[in-house]
């Protein structure tokens, strides 16, 4: 680990927050009658109970039904503090421009340095997954008032939520350290397998223990939560977004599901990419405390009594 790291590391001073509000404000799924739109990807609004800072984690492929939500459940755009990008894929970035287009003043937008990389699949046909597809240019979102804040390392965003940067190979368990997406990138000229290495996570503490929320865990769920733990010296309570799942084989999935409840894992709120299998592996053991994510979907970690 380089000396930089190491010095961050020692000193992310992270001070626990009395609880916190989760708003789902795009998710593959809308929910039973539900009056809220889905879309493909994930955006979650966060804001700590009697604290006035809001943060937005991804923004989905498309604008549109995000605010259709927002709208809906009484949220001003305009009250955004701040906003994360897990990673570049358009289902995560697309809504980008649209809300910045809403919030109309200046805003630090967080994401890895590789944000605006080429990667594309190329089955069944070429598919470009980037963020400039639909979430807009470096320059168009700097128009706009985003702040560009691109790092490697992990970021301390407030006293109680930080980035988990980069996830390097040997950070990751075993089991995790084949990517699960067969992607492409360009990379000095050349096309290389896109590891998904600008996949960051974010990491809030809370009385109740540490929260961690993930676009696609693509650098694997069960290493991010253990950086998560190690950076913050926090127990894990809860863990929210998509796991990328929904193609890996009976042995990944079960050995996810054990390795979480192994690190003390009590509540798991999942979606988007994860998968039927692995989600009904999800409900068998965590039972009550196993819940499907869906657009409109409040999230309340309540302060301990």
């Amino acid at each position: 680990m380089c000396s930089l790291l190491s010095e961050v590391m020692a000193s992310m001073d992270i001070e626990e927050i009395d609880g916190l509000k989760v708003y789902v404000l795009a998710e593959d799924y809308a929910g039973y009658n539900s009056p809220f739109l889905a879309q493909h990807g994930i955006s979650f609004l966060i804001e700590g109970i009697e604290y006035d800072k809001r943060i937005l984690f991804d923004t989905a492929s498309y604008a549109d039904p995000i605010l259709f939500n927002m709208r809906i459940l009484g949220i001003d755009p305009k009250t955004i503090d701040m906003i994360v990008l897990s990673h570049s894929h358009f289902d995560h970035t697309g809504g980008l421009s649209g809300i910045m287009r809403q919030i109309r003043r200046s805003i630090p937008i967080i994401a890895h340095p590789n944000i605006f990389k080429a990667s594309f699949s190329t089955e069944p046909r070429l598919l470009y997954a980037g963020i400039p597809l639909r979430g807009g240019t470096k320059y168009e979102i700097e128009e706009l008032g985003g702040k560009w804040i691109l790092s490697r390392d992990p970021i301390k965003l407030a006293p109680w939520a930080f980035t988990l940067g980069e996830l390097k190979k040997e950070e990751k368990v075993d089991f995790e350290r084949e990517v699960t997406i067969g992607l492409y990138k360009v990379e000095g000229g050349r096309v290389l397998k896109d590891e998904v290495e600008e996949e960051i996570g974010l990491g809030i503490a809370t009385e109740r223990g540490l929260v961690v929320f993930a676009g696609c865990s693509h650098p694997g769920i069960v290493s991010m939560v253990k950086k998560a733990i190690k950076l913050s010296n926090y127990n894990i309570y809860a863990v929210i977004g998509g796991f990328h799942l929904i193609e890996s084989g009976d042995e990944r999935i079960r050995s996810t599901v054990r390795a979480l409840k192994e690190l003390g894992v009590e509540k798991i709120y999942t979606g988007h990419c994860t998968g039927l299998k692995a989600e009904s592996v999800f409900l068998e053991e965590f039972g009550e405390n196993f819940e499907r994510l869906h657009a409109g979907k409040i999230i309340t970690v309540a302060p301990k009594d």
